[in-house]
């Protein structure tokens, strides 16, 4: 019913990916041993585990991504990871709003285990055998790996019921809320009736094997900022906000000043913003190309001219039509 491969063993999952059965056992049977396991320290203090699938291993869940989870379906809460959604998506629904509370889930991927994924795969229609080999190839030591292509989809997946039994919760207090992976976002327009909500919140995931990160719990009235996934909401807009604008107007001044064109690293991370505001936040993508102009006419043949040219042609063009039709006007 789902569209998905017909697959009863090994040999009918080897006929499909062109992987040999015995590579498949190996890496099913033995699939810890080919994770490059290190940490990293995290912004907020502590360290994060990676767990880096090998290129082999890495393969075959990319085409378990593509060919099965790919294809089942996610909550309507549920806005990260998923095709076609962005961080944008995650905050729209709480435009409006006068209270929003910001919830982090401690140790997502960990916090999800074999028996979680195994029920996934079983529930979707794999016989026991199936299930259990896919379980293999996607997890590690016993839990979702955080650096295997499938683990965001999983962990959307495994997260169905809490995002259900939540938005059954919170909705009938008229109170949006959305989850991006880890973060979870709650809105109101009462801020008692928001943050009345924690306790049972709190409840539910420690009854769908989560726990709130209580250092990140952050709640934001009419006095605060409202940032959500890095977003600023103001009033019914939002977008990345005046400080982070004029950090980036600054990264851009500094490029115009850099005479040998040499600091490609700070043109390819200033690309990079470029290309985020793209899909975030038009508003301020079409102020700095217009400030980006300025410093063009001011400061010739420098690096500004090196900015993604898909990008900047588009956007010029919509700033030469804006142009031309407040002149008619």
């Amino acid at each position: 019913m789902l569209g998905l491969p017909v697959i009863q063993d090994i040999s009918d999952l080897s006929k499909l990916t062109h992987i040999s059965k015995y590579t498949i056992y190996q890496l099913s049977k033995h699939s810890d041993k080919y994770y490059r396991i290190y940490s990293i320290p995290k912004k907020s203090g502590g360290q994060r585990i990676i767990c880096q699938p090998a290129k082999k291993l890495k393969g075959l869940q990319a085409w378990l991504l593509v060919n099965i989870l790919n294809k089942t379906k996610t909550s309507e809460s549920c806005k990260g990871f998923e095709k076609g959604s962005s961080i944008l998506d995650n905050v729209k629904p709480h435009r409006g709003s006068n209270t929003v509370l910001s919830i982090d889930i401690e140790d997502y991927f960990p916090s999800i285990n074999s028996k979680q994924v195994y029920n996934i795969f079983y529930t979707i229609g794999y016989n026991k055998l199936m299930a259990t080999v896919f379980t293999n190839i996607c997890t590690c030591n016993g839990f979702l790996p955080q650096g295997s292509p499938c683990s965001p989809r999983l962990a959307n997946l495994v997260s169905w019921m809490l995002d259900v039994r939540i938005q059954g919760y919170v909705g009938r207090r008229g109170i949006n809320y959305t989850r991006y992976a880890d973060d979870m976002t709650f809105s109101g327009l009462k801020p008692k009736t928001v943050t009345n909500i924690i306790p049972v919140v709190k409840s539910i995931l420690l009854d769908e094997g989560f726990k709130i990160n209580s250092s990140k719990t952050r709640i934001a009235g009419a006095a605060r900022a409202k940032r959500i996934t890095g977003l600023i909401l103001s009033d019914n807009s939002c977008g990345i906000g005046k400080q982070e604008y004029k950090k980036l107007r600054s990264k851009i001044y500094h490029l115009a000043l850099d005479k040998e064109n040499k600091n490609t690293k700070l043109l390819n991370h200033v690309n990079g913003w470029l290309s985020y505001l793209n899909s975030v936040d038009k508003k301020r993508l079409e102020q700095v190309f217009i400030y980006i102009k300025k410093l063009e006419n001011k400061f010739p043949n420098r690096q500004m001219s090196k900015f993604d040219p898909i990008i900047k042609k588009d956007n010029y063009i919509i700033l030469n039509i804006e142009n031309n039709q407040k002149k008619e006007k």
